[in-house]
């Protein structure tokens, strides 16, 4: 999601010609790298930053910028970098998220990669002496916590319990260095920096005490188009979405693929592997249903 241009054109219903955007070959199982890929290539402050910034190819934003240059005329494959990756096995499957935060982290061009980092500031306060202690951690993505059920998983109400307080107590007790032992916790978390660019990561893959196994957790997700975070207060600014990767499959094994809205013509582009299309539905426009 990124922060919302009030000034946004909507252009959405423009005709379109030819085929903008290309693909990425799959190399076996590399789908996961391919979405992320395509997502850092379509936000167009990143793509630029990268394409500004000159270093040697022992940095990987200099194989980010040949990758990028190549994917504007044509599809590409992702060989060179998942060596520079150090990605060996390509018949198995990683996680997207994984992947985005490891090219993050690996950015040396800090116009790129702090595009999508922010800062949160956890504040711990101890219920016996009333103590508060905090603690500052820089993030690429905002892990929300999904149950598995028949209702319906709203973004809103994910992002509404990660700012809220939470109360730890008996077992789950906090060592508190004022009174030297273990006590009840009021937990709050605050977004210090707002990320430019911002990631929500919905844990879907969670492990099941009853069957000792990692499983997915398969609910509907409602998302809105617009999103203040933190909710509350003037001063948070509000998130546009603009691309979201989806997965199919089970926990080891699926297929990632990515949807995301071109800043060029306000369209949706669907993105799996080389193949890239017009989204059949084009989502949060006046002709078309909500998501």
């Amino acid at each position: 999601m990124s922060q919302y241009n009030y000034s946004h054109k909507d252009c959405s219903h423009s005709a379109v010609t030819h085929q903008p955007y290309h693909g990425l070959y799959n190399q076996g199982s590399t789908c996961y790298l391919n979405s992320v890929l395509q997502v850092l290539f379509m936000t167009k402050d990143f793509r630029d930053a990268v394409e500004r910034y000159d270093c040697d190819a022992k940095c990987l934003d200099f194989h980010l910028k040949e990758l990028f240059n190549e994917l504007k005329g044509s599809t590409v494959s992702t060989y060179k970098l998942t060596v520079e990756l150090g990605i060996s096995r390509d018949f198995v499957q990683s996680d997207a998220a994984e992947c985005f935060e490891n090219i993050l982290s690996r950015v040396t061009n800090p116009a790129a990669s702090q595009l999508f980092q922010g800062t949160l500031t956890t504040k711990n306060r101890c219920s016996t002496c009333n103590k508060e202690t905090s603690a500052e951690n820089p993030f690429w993505s905002l892990p929300l916590e999904m149950e598995d059920c028949f209702q319906e998983y709203l973004v809103r109400d994910g992002i509404e319990n990660y700012f809220k307080e939470s109360h730890l107590n008996e077992s789950n007790q906090l060592y508190c260095e004022h009174c030297s032992t273990k006590s009840d916790t009021t937990i709050k978390v605050e977004m210090k920096h707002h990320p430019e660019v911002l990631t929500l990561l919905l844990k879907r893959f969670k492990f099941d005490y009853l069957t000792m196994k990692h499983v997915k957790v398969t609910r509907h997700v409602k998302i809105p188009e617009l999103l203040q975070i933190p909710p509350y207060g003037n001063t948070s600014p509000i998130y546009q979405l603009y691309a979201y990767v989806e997965h199919s499959g089970e926990l080891r094994s699926g297929h990632y693929v990515v949807t995301i809205r071109a800043q060029d013509d306000d369209r949706w582009y669907f993105f799996n592997d080389h193949i890239v299309s017009l989204g059949y539905r084009q989502p949060f426009t006046r002709y078309k249903d909500e998501t």
